[in-house]
Order: C-alpha cells, then sequence, then structure tokens
C-alpha cells in the first residue's frame, strides 16, 4: 500500500467519526428545541447550537467522507479490477442511509427553526440512535468484507 492510500484512509475514518458524532448530537439538540417554550431563550440556544454544528461539522465532514471515501472506492476498483460486493453494500448504507438521514435531520431542522414542530421529542431521541445503528453493518462489512 502506498502513503497515499494509508493517509486517505486515516482522513475518511476521521472524518466519519467526526460526522457521526454531530449526526448522534443533532437529533440531540432537535429534542431540546420541541421541548422548549416556542419563542423562548433554550429554543433560540437550541435553533443557533444546531445551526452551528451542521456548518462547522456536519456538512463539511460529511463532504470530506465522501471525498476520501470515494478515491478509496477507487483505489479498490484499480486494485482489484473491480469492485468487491462489499463495497458496493458500503457505499449503499453510506448514500441511501448517512447522507439520507442526514439531509432528513438538516432540512427538519429548518423547519423547526421556523416554528413547525411535526415531531415529538420522543421521535427525536429514537432518530438519535440511527446514526449508529447504520454503522453496525457499514464496520461489519468494513472489517469482515464477507463478500
Amino acid at each position: 500500500m502506498d502513503d497515499l492510500y494509508l493517509w486517505m484512509k486515516a482522513l475518511h475514518i476521521l472524518a466519519v467519526i467526526a460526522w457521526m458524532a454531530g449526526m448522534l448530537m443533532l437529533p440531540r439538540l432537535y429534542a431540546y428545541q420541541t421541548e422548549a417554550e416556542p419563542g423562548g431563550e433554550l429554543e433560540a440556544k437550541m435553533i443557533e447550537a444546531s445551526q452551528r454544528l451542521q456548518k462547522i461539522i456536519l456538512n463539511p465532514t460529511m463532504i470530506l467522507s465522501w471525498v476520501f471515501g470515494l478515491y478509496l472506492a477507487h483505489w479498490q476498483y484499480q486494485a482489484n479490477g473491480g469492485m468487491p460486493g462489499w463495497l458496493w453494500a458500503k457505499l449503499a448504507l453510506a448514500l441511501f442511509g448517512m447522507t439520507a438521514l442526514h439531509g432528513f435531520v438538516v432540512g427538519q431542522g429548518k423547519r423547526l427553526a421556523k416554528g413547525e414542530r411535526r415531531y415529538s421529542s420522543k421521535t427525536w431521541r429514537l432518530l438519535n440512535e440511527v446514526p449508529f445503528i447504520l454503522a453496525i453493518p457499514i464496520v461489519i462489512l468494513v472489517i469482515l468484507k464477507p463478500f
């Protein structure tokens, strides 16, 4: 393995860790915001915190995760003359799981900031667990490479 591949792998893992941390935190902020008094100080703080989390951590690390991850996928393709099945499955979970969830929670945050409370704090707390649940098969696929 060349040094560039190892650097890309390390940067991908770091970006994913930061993205996951933000994805685990954002729904919790929405739960607190949903429980707060509309127009109150706590609601304003939760709106500000969630917007800063998105701008500073979530959006940049999602992009970096994809950039480094696609480099690694390309490397796998070049090294193996194609992409193995486990990698296709990982990419599908990352795209249709984590990235879709990212888009959903960010979109709902915009609605929450406007005062629309479509989901209860209990629902946000349940959604808070989804990123970790998605991470389980992703990590298993990467480590075990079952197919």
